[in-house]
């Protein structure tokens, strides 16, 4: 069985914290009504594990919807490698070769 490192609350913001606190509460509530039990120590950290992924994985979709905005930088024909070019044109290429 894969074994899932868990995330470092390290890596969240402020607000990501109290956000991961809450989704906890959640969590064990839910599973309070599930059960009639509070979960023990083992489904507690199980909880935490996957309360914390499931923010990261929010704040890794806001980061890439972010990023998405953002424009594509072109570069130049010339800084292009063999597998970037899509097409080549040859005009371009013969005026910047003449001498």
């Amino acid at each position: 069985m894969k074994e899932k490192k868990m995330i470092s609350i390290d890596q969240f913001t402020a607000d990501e914290r109290l956000a991961v606190e809450e989704r906890v509460k959640e969590l064990t509530q839910k599973h309070l009504l599930r059960t009639g039990h509070a979960p023990d120590s083992k489904k507690e950290k199980g909880l935490i594990a996957e309360a914390r992924e499931t923010v990261m994985a929010e704040k890794q979709a806001k980061e890439k919807a972010n990023a998405a905005k953002k424009p594509v930088r072109k570069k130049k024909p010339s800084a292009l490698t063999a597998s970037e070019v899509g097409d080549f044109n040859w005009s371009a290429s013969v005026v910047r070769g003449r001498r």
